[in-house]
């Protein structure tokens, strides 16, 4: 099951993709008094297509489109700023508030774009390669749990499922703290179950499952883990 759970954060942006869509666009900063839009906004339609072609599996036609995008997003931003990602205004006013970074607001779909090409490279095995780009998102879109989750998963299809299960942690964190990011904490907390699987540490993988059916009740993926740590434990 454990392969699945790229696929499935694919699908949980899809379910909130409306949610960005209809968030603030413009901001206020510190560094500008008047009103701006976050960069890069009027790309966010063609970023929705990107993430359904990955979802119809047109992995060639979205890397293509996804490529060309992010040419054009880069292209507008400010080379004396930062850049950073964020899905609505109430996230941008808290990471605002705990940084003294000059930055200026990129669209949220920016950072789909970039999640939408690492996706393509983990489907392609290019593991290293997916790492990287995962890497570079994690930067420019730190409310981003399904990010850190993609980050996980990729670490553990490494072979580093302690790092794997850091990141997990992290994601669940995110999940809790951002009220755009929730629909991501059963998905993260998965993610710990399938680490501490790898790390043989059955019981504290089971209580996590469980405490994700809290979340999300009768997940088959969830069910399914359970019944493998028990055939673990009592093989036939």
């Amino acid at each position: 099951m454990k392969n699945k759970i790229l696929l499935l954060a694919v699908a949980t942006v899809l379910s909130i993709y409306t949610y960005v869509e209809v968030s603030a666009e413009t901001v206020t900063t510190e560094f500008e008094l008047k009103v701006v839009k976050a960069k890069g906004s009027h790309l966010r339609a063609r970023t929705n297509e990107v993430v359904s072609m990955v979802m119809a599996k047109r992995f060639v036609d979205a890397e293509k489109l996804a490529n060309a995008l992010r040419k054009n997003y880069e292209a507008e931003f400010s080379t004396h700023l930062r850049q950073f990602s964020f899905p609505s205004q109430v996230e941008f006013d808290e990471f605002r508030k705990s940084t003294k970074l000059k930055f200026e607001w990129v669209d949220w779909g920016y950072k789909e774009c970039l999640q939408m090409l690492a996706f393509i490279q983990s489907e392609r095995r290019d593991f290293p390669a997916a790492l990287n780009t995962l890497k570079e998102i994690e930067r420019i879109a730190p409310v981003s749990a399904g990010t850190v989750i993609e980050i996980g998963y990729v670490l553990n299809q490494l072979g580093m499922p302690d790092k794997g299960l850091a990141a997990y942690q992290k994601a669940r964190a995110l999940s809790l703290k951002y009220k755009s990011q929730r629909s991501f904490h059963a998905i993260a907390l998965r993610g710990i179950g399938f680490s501490l699987i790898d790390l043989k540490r059955l019981d504290e993988a089971e209580r996590t499952f469980r405490e994700s059916l809290e979340v999300e009740p009768m997940n088959q993926v969830a069910l399914s883990e359970l019944a493998y740590i028990q055939g673990i434990r009592n093989p036939k």
